[in-house]
């Protein structure tokens, strides 16, 4: 039974056919990033690349569904009589009009009834904490705008040890740094902190 199921895996492998392609917006022609590419009834499948383009291994008679955001879903089934192990294949993707429900809209009568319908309106909270919870969302994103500057430079620093095999320099023993450093000690700099 294993001599079986091995030469059942190697004709599968046989008949696979290799598709490589682009998939592009049947309007304009333009390549389609990040189009999910899948083999219908099964897990296996791929995605098209920042330039549209995608590759993938498939066996004939199987169904490749295309799907994107906003576009109609493509379908591809491979061919019986390919000849050879390589087919080359260009997907057009139709954009998909949505229809929504009609919106009607009405003007206030005056410039009084606009006032009356915003401005005397009771907040549902107290307003104090409201202030206090928009000033303390932002003292959280700047404070992780400060912490991803800091892991952005040591990203940015391992980067170029990487490209040009050189250490990063050490600071530690930098005269000018330790003179900078004493001159911030000196004016208060850090008493802030």
């Amino acid at each position: 039974m294993t001599f079986a199921v091995n030469t059942l895996h190697a004709q599968q492998r046989i008949n696979t056919v290799r598709i490589t392609g682009a998939v592009v917006d049947s309007d304009d022609f333009k390549e389609m990033p990040y189009v999910n590419i899948q083999i219908k009834n099964s897990r296996h499948g791929t995605s098209s690349d920042n330039n549209g383009y995608f590759s993938l291994f498939i066996a004939p008679g199987d169904t490749l569904v295309f799907t994107s955001i906003g576009y109609h879903e493509g379908v591809f089934i491979m061919p019986y009589d390919v000849k050879g192990t390589e087919y080359s294949l260009v997907q057009l993707m139709a954009k998909e009009a949505i229809w929504l429900k009609e919106v009607v809209v009405f003007p206030w009568p005056t410039l009084d009834n606009f006032k009356k319908a915003f401005f005397d309106i009771e907040p549902k909270r107290n307003m104090d904490d409201l202030i206090f919870e928009v000033q303390r969302e932002t003292k959280k994103s700047v404070d992780d705008n400060r912490m991803n500057d800091y892991y952005y430079e040591q990203m940015r620093y391992n980067h170029l040890y990487q490209l040009n095999r050189e250490v990063p320099p050490n600071n530690f023993l930098n005269p000018m740094r330790w003179s900078n450093f004493i001159k911030d000690l000196r004016s208060g700099t850090f008493k802030e902190k």
